[in-house]
């Protein structure tokens, strides 16, 4: 039945990938310009992959009212590469990552209907990756991110990277052809912690192995780890908003992200209080 479970659902994948092809395009041509518009195909793609990955989105009893009043920047603990499924079922914004996703048939589609944000992840694009973020809050959208840069085994909250939201304390941004791009709205950060709360019933917090179905990043198996993560009947998880922090009552960015961070480690890896740097893909660590 597990091998089943999971050859359906990559049949369902594969599927679904000209599906969001039809739907991007319905949501750039049609959609968005006649209705105005810009949840109801995202939503549409974020259900049918929860039902592919047979995961279920709860936000937890303690958790702060999301901000719908202004606009707004999410900043995320980052656990799986399916965190933007998590994150995007329950929080309106257009998510910030590498830019080569959008380089990945299927991956593409599903990340341009979704409003992605690709930049380069090196600190001599952040100007110009403040100018995306720039562009995309004053066209009225919010913004997600996962500032620890990477994907993390969930045991603690990373540091989070603070060069994108020097944004909000003056830095420079700029489009592809070094033109200035001002912010023009009054921009809150609001953490957000994503939690792995049940796998098939069981308790994650009792068994913490459990995270590896949603992870699928054990032993560096790939596919393997898609197929076993696959065979799960359902996972449910947990999301955390905190109250919104103002950057005006911050001296710098850093301090900002440390402050957004220690929310998350508090539902994350309760009693956490420093960070390190998370080990990025390729890099050599800090």
């Amino acid at each position: 039945m597990k091998n089943l479970r999971a050859l359906t659902r990559t049949v369902m994948g594969m599927a679904f990938i000209p599906v969001v092809a039809v739907l991007a395009a319905l949501q750039g041509l049609v959609v968005g310009p006649l209705t105005r518009n810009d949840t109801l195909i995202p939503g549409l793609i974020y259900s049918g992959l929860r039902r592919i990955f047979g995961y279920k989105v709860v936000f937890n009893k303690a958790s702060a009212p999301v901000v719908k009043n202004k606009p707004v920047w999410f900043l995320a603990n980052h656990m799986s590469g399916t965190d933007f499924i998590t994150a995007g079922s329950v929080l309106n914004g257009s998510f910030i990552g590498k830019g080569e996703l959008l380089k990945r048939p299927g991956v593409a589609q599903i990340a341009r209907a979704m409003k992605f944000i690709g930049i380069e992840r090196k600190s001599a694009f952040n100007a110009q990756a403040r100018g995306k973020i720039a562009k995309n809050f004053n066209a009225g959208y919010n913004t997600i991110m996962f500032p620890e840069a990477t994907t993390t085994d969930g045991n603690e909250v990373k540091l989070f990277h603070a060069g994108l939201l020097t944004l909000l304390f003056g830095a420079a941004s700029v489009d592809e052809k070094n033109r200035a791009v001002p912010l023009e709205k009054d921009v809150v950060i609001q953490p957000v912690a994503i939690q792995v709360k049940s796998v098939n019933g069981r308790d994650a917090a009792e068994d913490r192995s459990l995270r590896d179905f949603y992870r699928m990043n054990n032993g560096g198996k790939t596919l393997s780890n898609v197929w076993k993560s696959l065979q799960v009947k359902n996972i449910t998880l947990e999301v955390t908003a905190f109250a919104p922090l103002d950057p005006r009552d911050f001296k710098s960015a850093e301090d900002l992200a440390n402050a957004a961070a220690l929310s998350v480690a508090s539902v994350v890896n309760p009693g956490q209080t420093t960070f390190r740097k998370a080990v990025i893909p390729g890099r050599k660590a800090a």
